[in-house]
């Protein structure tokens, strides 16, 4: 079995820079939907990080590792989504990079978490 793994030179590509784009995106809906649909927010929290997961595969030439930014990200947007609406509303400007910082923490474990899952996973198979 085959996984593919984002290179450095996969970050100068414009395909690249279009999927962080589209990621981007797809997280700031992650949050406008977990916002909008609060009594959801379980099924959500489950199915929004499914869907980024997969659909990402689709895409041809996508690594296993930029997966698990997408599933990373999805899933604390989509738990974190109230926190940062309310301190987005109260002007508590910090809070909201504090929120945010979090993500993007997340995002990276995500990154080297299914890389080196995938490696093992290779390993042994």
């Amino acid at each position: 079995m085959g996984i593919s793994y984002t290179s450095r030179r996969d970050f100068g590509n414009t395909a690249f820079k279009w999927q962080c784009a589209c990621l981007a995106i797809w997280l700031v809906l992650i949050l406008y939907f977990v916002h909008r649909y609060p009594g959801d927010g379980q099924l959500l929290l489950f199915l929004l990080p499914a869907i980024g997961f997969f659909a990402v595969k689709l895409i041809p030439g996508t690594g296993f590792d930029f997966q698990g930014v997408v599933f990373a990200g999805s899933f604390f947007c989509c738990s974190l989504s109230s926190a940062l609406y309310e301190d987005f509303h109260k002007n508590r400007i910090w809070d909201v990079i504090e929120t945010a910082l979090a993500i993007v923490c997340a995002m990276a474990f995500g990154f080297v978490f299914f890389r080196l899952m995938g490696k093992a996973f290779q390993r042994l198979a």
